[in-house]
């Protein structure tokens, strides 16, 4: 049998576009937000009004000028809720205590060589409960979830990890996200963790201003995520956007292997693992990505050679890519310094330019104002999105009801 719209449920995905509409606009007054969301007036000041109450949004001064009242503008409310976001990467694990206006409250982070399922598992049961600890007790309640951020393919790419076939098979058996759900009461959300920092983009970076872009997050492997229309598209298999197996031409640096197929990847020419390679095998010996600057300036060339090396690879995935999606804008990061990965993101944006094929728009190449802990911060939001974002299949009798913490 189809299902039916009922009115609580339509109250909700109103609710959740109002809500969205605030975070989009920074601050917006009931009249504003009615013509945004083509709601009512009347509608719009009981939603707000009942927001306000659950401690959701909050009044942030007046509007002077113009004829008649001023008029009372709303914001969200940081203190209405929070999440607590986990990146589990290959070499590092970032836990962030986030509010509801994405800001982070508190940070937790280890590094290490390689991904060993139960050290990750411990230091996240660990870490979500010294961030719970860091909020006061009147507010735990407002602690909707835990958002994990990882890649989805943990045992893959074991060569270039150097992780042996049993931690391989290891992660291949494991049931990562039900050994995450039973160290914690709390609701536990899972998404890809370039996918994750696609969502942090459009929830809290460029995705503000822009629908339609292409985001791809440089870390120790590539990644990526397809925003379309305000919404990030996952794809039949939740993997859009994944990058790393894009074929490109052959890599110059003179670290880099042989190739073993048909063809190059943009997995062995831009990410960190590269750049540690190549700086490794030309005498910067380094651990980890965090210890860039502590070598400089002796590591300058090398960082240069890896940044035109990468330059090139994602210009060719770039028009790839455009020539299947009309993308306005292509959003990159990493977890880099941010001096280095812009001057990356501003020489792809000139190489793009350049040499842009007949017959393609060219798509403006920005860097990302997220960050390094995009993935993260990605994570911390999907809590967020499940509870407050716009979705229509709450307005269903039957669907799952999300209680406004309150």
């Amino acid at each position: 049998m189809s299902k039916g719209s009922n009115s609580t449920g339509l109250r909700r995905y109103n609710e959740r576009v109002l809500i969205t509409a605030l975070r989009k606009m920074g601050q917006a007054s009931k009249l504003e937000l009615a013509r945004l969301s083509n709601l009512t007036p009347q509608a719009v000041t009981r939603i707000i009004d009942d927001l306000e109450a659950a401690g959701l949004v909050r009044p942030e001064g007046r509007r002077l000028g113009g004829l008649g009242q001023p008029s009372m503008l709303y914001t969200i409310n940081p203190q209405g809720a929070y999440s607590i976001g986990v990146n589990v990467g290959r070499r590092d694990i970032q836990l962030l205590l986030v509010d509801f206006g994405g800001v982070v409250i508190k940070k937790i982070a280890h590094e290490f060589e390689c991904p060993e399922p139960d050290f990750l598992l411990e230091k996240i049961q660990t870490g979500i409960a010294q961030l719970t600890e860091h909020l006061p007790a009147a507010e735990v309640s407002r602690l909707v979830g835990v958002g994990v951020a990882m890649p989805w393919f943990m045992g893959a790419w074991s060569k270039e990890l150097n992780m042996s076939e049993v931690l391989a098979k290891r992660w291949n058996e494991i049931n990562f996200d039900k050994e995450v759900a039973r160290r914690t009461k709390l609701p536990v959300f899972f998404e890809n963790d370039c996918s994750a920092a696609a969502i942090a983009e459009l929830q809290f970076g460029q995705g503000i201003d822009i629908a339609n872009f292409l985001y791809i997050f440089i870390g120790t492997f590539i990644g990526g995520g397809v925003v379309l229309e305000g919404n990030l598209e996952s794809g039949v298999h939740g993997n859009s956007g994944a990058l790393a197996s894009m074929p490109v031409s052959p890599s110059r640096l003179n670290s880099t292997p042989a190739i073993e197929g048909p063809f190059e990847t943009l997995i062995n020419r831009a990410s960190l693992f590269v750049l540690r390679r190549h700086l490794n095998a030309n005498g910067i010996p380094i651990n980890s990505i965090s210890q860039i600057h502590d070598v400089l300036p002796k590591a300058r060339l090398y960082i240069d050679e890896w940044i035109l090396d990468c330059v090139d690879a994602l210009t060719f995935s770039i028009f790839s890519a455009t020539g299947v999606l009309d993308f306005e804008a292509i959003v990159i990061d990493a977890n880099l310094p941010r001096d280095i990965i812009g001057e990356l993101v501003n020489k792809v944006s000139d190489r793009v330019k350049a040499i842009t094929p007949n017959g393609v728009f060219v798509p403006d190449v920005l860097l990302g104002k997220i960050g390094p802990d995009a993935r993260a911060i990605g994570g911390a939001i999907l809590p967020f999105y499940a509870n407050f974002s716009p979705d229509k299949t709450v307005m269903l009798t039957g669907g799952i009801p999300q209680k406004i913490p309150g």
